[in-house]
């Protein structure tokens, strides 16, 4: 069954052109060298708790800045909250809470729900690779959803359900209020975000923590 079988043929045609028009910038974002890292067959626990923090800082930001925003269509955010369990990973797999306190946060800016929706898609689009990802973390480096890889676990086996329902909440706001141009450039957006942050965690923006060993 595919991810749209669910919905109507309009709802269907407008994720559809979603994912056309972001697949260009999310394989960018794909293609990014922590990106790649952390499916690389040697990928170290130093590889991963850097993508970790990566990630941290825009899933907290979208959970304080962008959930606020959108609670009026997605009604179910209180089961969404994820950055928690990047800290539980981080402190799992070695990090301190000093460590963890340290971590840089990034600012989202947007001015409608429409565009808040569209950032929304991307990190809840992440959910499905985290499924891949996850598969890999815990072949290579033999972590588990109790033990340093509830992150990228997820939703664990609601996660199909759960993206069903927010693409079906979001295409229903978009034809309720016309503004699909508004999330796809936000979408768009946000994937060319994300690849820029995970850019700059992996070279000058690296925790103390994660510095190669000068000694």
């Amino acid at each position: 069954m595919s991810e749209a079988t669910a919905f109507n043929t309009e709802q269907d045609v407008f994720f559809k052109r979603l994912r056309q028009e972001t697949a260009e910038s999310h394989q960018r974002l794909e293609d990014n060298p922590l990106s790649k890292a952390i499916l690389n067959s040697s990928v170290s626990i130093q590889d991963y708790q850097i993508y970790l923090a990566a990630l941290f800082g825009i899933s907290i930001a979208c959970e304080d800045q962008v959930f606020p925003a959108i609670s009026h269509v997605i009604t179910d955010l209180a089961g969404r909250y994820k950055s928690s369990l990047i800290i539980d990973d981080l402190l799992a797999t070695g990090l301190t809470e000093v460590d963890v306190d340290t971590l840089p946060v990034y600012r989202f800016e947007f001015s409608s729900a429409a565009e808040a929706l569209g950032i929304m898609y991307v990190l809840e689009g992440s959910t499905l690779g985290g499924k891949v990802l996850f598969r890999h973390i815990h072949e290579v480096l033999g972590l588990s959803p109790e033990n340093g890889a509830s992150y990228f676990w997820g939703y664990g086996s609601q996660t199909g359900n759960l993206w069903k329902s927010f693409i079906s909440s979001l295409t229903q706001f978009v034809d309720e209020h016309e503004e699909r141009e508004a999330v796809i450039h936000s979408a768009k957006k946000t994937f060319t975000i994300i690849d820029n942050w995970l850019g700059q965690m992996g070279s000058g923006r690296l925790p103390r923590w994660a510095m190669p060993d000068q000694s």
